[in-house]
């Protein structure tokens, strides 16, 4: 992009020249003939950078470990939509940085289809498939998990390593190269409607840190927004349990997406001994024995873009078969689908449904790919009379040049520096909850989920708001992954199973939700009574659907996930549906770990990726300790 502008410039002089050195030629013969040549003299070999993968691979090789890091995806740190944080939507709909997945919610696909985002395929749940993995195309939130959530993992594990004040030094860990900036809500100031309703969620919610946020008028014109929502999140967290308004924190510096991708270019620039290889398909995992254990030895992978069946670009042959071998570990990092998945592939399993597929059996795991678990999310839409303020200049999914608010962006001005997120409520959805269960927080779109062509949709939609409401701390463990065949370049098959007990609509979960729903109407009344000049109704659910048992059943037809997690998770040696131990190794393998979202074995706070970074400085640590 001619004249474009980065904060990340300096970075990508010095970083991005070392990490091209670092990146293995690609070579040319297909696959089916002999293996080509690979890279070789590595210890350890990690599958996957985004947000378990890269701080690990980044934290072995500044300790000295010689590292193999293979991606999937390309490098795509130059694009708008990796940099730009009001464009994540946009780059989960791009074909160089992200995967689509095609997922049941219910067991009956009776159900599924009338969810208005169903197509023939299933529900869209897309990933991110770049350097960085999903934290290329995430919405860059970046909040702590609850301090119980950890001192619940320590006690499912009986490691008492994993309790909050352990794990607060992982934060730090972080922190060291993890940007992190508050959304500021008085990028709202010039907006009337947006102020108002700000506004109006702090004179509606009270609780520790609510109280008199000042006069309708004032909030209207976004006089004090930033002082009723100063509050930086993830301070409060870390000091204890948490309610109240806040500002969110996002994964950014200066206003640029920033994450996994970053630290990984850096530690190679540093020079660090890193190799990465991009465009760089992992198949299987390769064995051998040691002791009559199986012990994981390398990895077969294949080169070439776009090879994998949830691309969104059609199809291509691979461009090479390689084996790499390392002398130490290899370590699964690939997510919460492609994790159980290249588990199964390489032999890892229930024994049952590995048999079904062809595969031989190597170690038999049945717990690989159950537990599936996710947050729940439902959005409540308003529509005005006219566009809103913040965004009705601005050209989202057009032409850069010919948009004023990216130009804002280059300046180090403006929306665009945010994922739209602009505030939050953090609350219990109900006394009887020991901890806080529901985040709420404000975007000035129309954001009802993922479907094809969502974020074109979303960008035009310049007269809406919408309350999202992100249900944590969720019950559900029905969820799984399973191979649809043998071939390592089949989707799998996914189904999360929401709701499909024997009463859905008492559902602890989604009764949670539909009171994250009265809170939104309480705060869209006050709202018309701050901003009595405009128009503002209620479009979906719609302002009709008002008895809670509609409202359930409109949650439960309606809601949807992006936080997929614990599909091989940690426990003890006793548990049969365990797929690692709390050093993060397989079950019954040598030389084989799984680090990322998979592991845990319940959902950890509100949003994933900051508590994965966690777990991966964590992991880094168990290892360098067993490498030694």
């Amino acid at each position: 992009m001619s004249g474009f502008h980065s904060p990340f410039a300096a970075l990508r002089g010095i970083a991005g020249a070392a990490a091209l050195l670092a990146l293995v030629a690609t070579a040319s013969c297909r696959v089916g003939k002999a293996p080509a040549p690979a890279p070789t003299g590595f210890e350890v070999i990690v599958v996957g950078s985004g947000a378990g993968g890269g701080p690990l691979a980044a934290r072995l090789a500044r300790a000295g470990k010689r590292v193999l890091l293979l991606e999937a995806g390309q490098d795509v740190g130059t694009s708008a939509k990796y940099e730009v944080p009001a464009m994540h939507a946009l780059s989960t709909e791009d074909p160089a940085m992200a995967w689509w997945y095609f997922v049941k919610h219910h067991a009956d696909r009776a159900i599924d289809a009338t969810d208005s985002k169903i197509t023939p395929q299933g529900i869209l749940y897309p990933r991110g498939s770049a350097l960085g993995g999903s934290t290329a195309v995430n919405a860059m939130v970046t909040v702590l998990p609850s301090r119980a959530d950890w001192d619940r993992l320590a006690a499912l594990t009986s490691d008492r390593s994993f309790r909050a004040e352990s794990m607060d030094r992982y934060y730090d860990r972080v922190r060291e190269w993890l940007g992190v900036e508050l959304a500021d809500p008085s990028l709202a100031s010039g907006d009337r409607k947006v102020a108002g309703y700000l506004g109006a969620a702090a004179q509606t919610w009270r609780g520790p840190l609510g109280g008199d946020a000042g006069s309708p008028d004032l909030l209207g014109a976004g006089g004090n927004l930033g002082t009723v929502f100063a509050h930086d999140l993830n301070e409060a967290l870390r000091g204890g349990e948490a309610e109240g308004l806040y500002r969110l924190p996002l994964a950014t510096s200066n206003g640029a997406r920033n994450g996994s991708r970053e630290n990984i270019l850096a530690t190679v620039a540093a020079g660090f001994p890193l190799t990465v290889e991009t465009g760089a398909f992992v198949t299987k995992v390769l064995w051998g024995a040691r002791g009559g254990t199986p012990t994981a030895v390398g990895v077969e992978y294949v080169r070439g873009a776009q090879v994998y069946g949830a691309s969104l670009a059609p199809a291509k042959a691979p461009e090479a078969r390689v084996q790499a071998f390392a002398s130490a570990e290899i370590v699964l990092s690939a997510g919460a689908f492609n994790s159980p998945q290249l588990l199964m592939l390489s032999g890892v399993g229930d024994e049952a449904d590995l048999r079904a597929h062809g595969i031989d059996v190597v170690v038999p795991r049945a717990g690989v790919g159950k537990n599936l678990q996710d947050r729940y999310e439902a959005p409540v839409v308003t529509e005005f009379a006219k566009p809103l303020d913040i965004v009705a200049g601005c050209a989202l999914g057009g032409e850069p040049s010919k948009d004023a608010c990216y130009a804002d962006w280059t300046r180090g001005e403006g929306v665009y520096r945010t994922p739209g997120f602009l505030a939050s409520i953090l609350t219990r959805s109900s006394a009887s909850q020991p901890v806080a269960d529901l985040q709420v927080f404000a975007v000035p779109t129309d954001a009802r989920g993922y479907y094809p062509g969502y974020s074109k949709d979303s960008a035009a939609a310049k007269n809406r708001f919408t309350w999202l409401l992100l249900k944590a701390h969720t019950k559900n463990t029905d969820g799984t992954v399973r191979l649809s065949g043998p071939s390592p370049f089949a989707r799998p098959e996914i189904a999360f199973n929401y709701f499909d007990e024997k009463d859905p609509l008492s559902d602890p979960d989604l009764l949670a939700l539909v009171e994250g729903v009265k809170l939104v109407r309480r705060i869209e009344d006050q709202m018309r009574a701050n901003v009595s000049d405009d128009q503002v109704k209620e479009i979906w659910p719609g302002a009709e659907m008002t008895a809670d048992r509609d409202l359930a059943a409109w949650i439960r037809k309606e809601t949807w996930g992006h936080h997929a997690c614990c599909t091989d998770k940690m426990g003890q040696a006793g548990d049969a549906s365990a797929v690692v131990d709390a050093r993060f190794r397989v079950l019954g393998a040598r030389g084989l770990r799984v680090v990322d979202a998979s592991v845990f074995p319940e959902i950890p706070g509100t949003f994933i990726a900051l508590p994965t970074y966690m777990l991966a400085e964590k992991a880094a640590d168990v290892m360098l300790e067993d490498l030694k």
